[in-house]
């Protein structure tokens, strides 16, 4: 059985212990500060923290040595992060949203980006909507949107309640409104994405720091 270390027990963190069950034998939050030294040997480790916070982890997690799954936003990797991992035979998973129907989007958004181009006159926007606690505005995800389409369309940010993600691409031409959305009802579909890619890392051949969307790509076309 696979064992995992949560680091991390806030409102996506608290889901993935929940969903791990047994197989979760550490949980690290403020209360509970993390010693290298006498960290649990699991197979992976799994972060859920705010993105302020990732940059003082870092230093620790290398030195424990194990596979993580980062699902932090509002923090932007260090341009040698990749190669550092790599020397240290390491993988983390990174991602802005571990939602796995959030990568049968990506994939249309991928497909309708070229003909975007060719409609006339149409005034394209993304809106993002989350809860008010989050921090960064506009969110990770809707960032990700305009990379998928390849082109910056604007993005317009709402902070509402207890949102848990809302993500909708606006497009209108004189003659013809079309939206595509994704609506996030609960929580419990990051923890289990992120924790799928936490038991694909011990079989994949690649180290450094992969995207969430490259495993997931990586896994199912090559079924590994």
């Amino acid at each position: 059985m696979e064992t995992f270390a949560v680091i991390g027990n806030g409102k996506t963190g608290s889901y993935v212990v929940q969903a791990l069950g047994n197989r979760c034998v550490a949980v690290f939050g403020r209360s509970k500060p993390i010693e290298p030294e006498n960290f649990p040997l699991v197979d992976a480790i799994i972060a859920f923290v705010p993105g302020p916070a990732v940059q003082s982890l870092i230093p620790t997690l290398m030195e424990i040595a194990m596979p993580v799954v980062w699902g932090s936003t509002g923090f932007e990797w260090p341009s040698n992060m990749d190669e550092q991992l790599k020397k240290r035979g390491l993988k983390w998973v990174h991602g802005q949203n571990f939602s796995i129907g959030m990568q049968v989007i990506r994939r249309a958004l991928q497909s309708m980006s070229a003909d975007l181009a060719h409609l006339d006159q149409a005034s394209v926007h993304i809106k993002d909507i989350h809860h008010t606690g989050k921090i960064d505005a506009p969110s990770g995800t809707a960032l990700k949107w305009q990379q998928w389409l390849g082109k910056e369309y604007p993005i317009y940010s709402e902070r509402v309640g207890d949102v848990r993600g809302i993500h909708e691409l606006h497009i209108e031409t004189a003659g013809e409104q079309m939206n595509v959305r994704h609506q996030a009802k609960d929580r419990s579909i990051f923890a289990s994405g992120a924790i799928w890619a936490a038991e694909q890392l011990s079989d994949f051949g690649e180290n450094g720091l992969l995207t969430f969307e490259y495993l997931f790509d990586k896994v199912n076309e090559h079924g590994i």
